[in-house]
């Protein structure tokens, strides 16, 4: 377990890495609003949406199968019950430019953009093909319900659906089941691509910290939602699994990915639907910082 916690701090420091390039740029005039919605709706549309294809390109046996279905079918419930938690606690809000921002922060884990070098590092293929079942699950939670606390639940929202993060995590499943390999160029061109969605994310993320303040440390929201996404939830998972009797890599998996601090896609949405942008970027950045104390906590209450 020492060494798994050594590997996932290594990756962490390396994503902040990123994300200060990203707030220097910031800081030079290099990303301005403009070069960031840019590259916001490039993550979103492009690279996205290649990395979960990219990521379900893998082959399996009857186990795999049965561990990929396994932490598809958590990963759903388990975001779908973190978002009703989430709602519940913040639905008297009645900004509709807050109230969908907390409830998403509280809700979503960063488990693609954080995730997958942190997954591949610590458990190979096999646990890449599990976040790959996660990362499914998390597109389907964010274009319905995620999507819908911006928009409301209306017939109009079943428009979510058709964003490209959605439907290619649904052709990649497909894929997946069928044993359908993408043609060689067509694949490399899909990885190549997806593999730009961590680092472009992350420096989007670095980005928005410069609205981070010591004075907004005082927001009781940010460590609200911030003690919810980075502890009460994956550790709530943890306890669940464990009662269903789940050890091994189908118990950290999942529990490691939901302990992910809030997903850059919350600040995204924002972005997209003209939400409270800057509370989005202050929670990720303090929740992203604390997670290098609390995704090991984590996996030191967790075990395997």
């Amino acid at each position: 377990m020492d060494g798994v916690i050594i590997s996932v701090v290594n990756q962490i420091i390396m994503l902040f890495l990123i994300a200060a390039i990203g707030l220097g740029l910031r800081l030079k005039g290099v990303f301005t609003d403009t070069v960031i919605k840019a590259i916001n709706t490039t993550v979103l549309n492009v690279t996205w949406p290649c990395m979960a294809i990219m990521t379900t390109q893998k082959d399996y046996n009857e186990q795999t199968l049965y561990g990929f279905l396994f932490v598809l079918a958590v990963s759903v419930i388990g975001m779908t019950v973190a978002y009703l938690v989430a709602w519940l606690l913040f639905f008297r809000n009645r900004s509709d430019r807050v109230r969908p921002a907390l409830i998403n922060l509280s809700a979503l884990p960063n488990a693609g953009f954080m995730g997958l070098p942190i997954v591949q590092v610590v458990y190979g293929d096999v646990g890449v093909l599990y976040l790959a079942a996660f990362v499914v699950g998390f597109n389907i939670v964010l274009w319905t319900v995620g999507a819908s606390m911006f928009t409301g639940f209306k017939a109009k929202s079943l428009k979510n659906l058709l964003s490209p993060g959605f439907i290619s995590s649904i052709v990649g499943v497909v894929l997946f089941l069928a044993r359908i390999r993408l043609p060689e160029a067509l694949l490399s061109t899909v990885n190549q691509i997806g593999a730009m969605n961590t680092p472009l994310s992350m420096l989007l993320l670095g980005s928005r910290m410069d609205t981070l303040r010591p004075r907004h440390l005082a927001d009781w929201r940010i460590w609200t939602a911030t003690g919810l996404k980075n502890l009460a939830m994956p550790l709530a998972l943890c306890a669940v699994l464990r009662l269903c009797g789940v050890t091994g890599i189908l118990l950290t998996v999942p529990v490691m990915l939901m302990a992910m601090p809030p997903a850059a896609a919350c600040q995204m949405l924002c972005e997209r639907h003209d939400a409270d942008v800057a509370l989005a970027a202050r929670t990720i950045s303090v929740a992203t910082l604390l997670s290098v104390a609390t995704i090991p906590l984590v996996l030191l209450v967790c075990g395997g």
